[in-house]
């Protein structure tokens, strides 16, 4: 049985696992293997930091099969000054092992649908470069407009911006 809700505090660390072995899964290879470890080590740091997002001006959706969080999106105004006046998708992650069943296309479509109702006719997405969301996102209506630069740490990594008229 599956299910689509407002996150609580309580998913915090719930989804911080997602977070983190969906970055294990999807990006080795696409950016340092330290930053990802970092990101494992750090996992129950990254749980208080969603706490404490939960109470900003955003939302954050979880998708539950069998009573488990397997995937969640956050979203809200557009962080990105280029596009002010648009909505964002910040993350959208889905454990591996449930690719390729509509689950993604469902957070995504929950998101949207939030957005609209916020009043925004247009979103963005970054896609880190050579991440094959992309194509996901693609399917889904995006189309790249820009290049923007992700700083983590010391690496400095390359994403895609995507704009979707929604």
């Amino acid at each position: 049985m599956e299910k689509i809700r407002y996150a609580t505090k309580e998913d915090a660390l719930k989804i911080a696992i997602v977070n983190v072995y969906t970055w294990k899964t999807q990006y080795s290879g696409l950016m340092p293997e330290e930053v990802i470890d970092e990101r494992v080590n750090t996992v129950t740091q990254m749980a208080e930091k969603i706490k404490a997002r939960m109470d900003e001006d955003n939302k954050c959706i979880v998708l539950e099969v069998d009573n488990t969080i397997i995937g969640f999106c956050r979203y809200g105004k557009s962080r990105n000054e280029e596009y002010k006046n648009c909505g964002e998708i910040y993350a959208l992650y889905l454990l591996k092992g449930f690719s390729k069943r509509g689950y993604g296309r469902k957070l995504f479509e929950k998101a949207v649908e939030d957005l609209k109702a916020d009043g925004f006719e247009r979103m963005i997405i970054n896609c880190l470069k050579g991440n094959p969301t992309l194509d996901f996102y693609k399917h889904m209506g995006g189309e790249v407009v820009g290049k923007d630069a992700l700083k983590i740490n010391e690496d400095i990594l390359e994403e895609d911006v995507l704009l979707f008229n929604i």
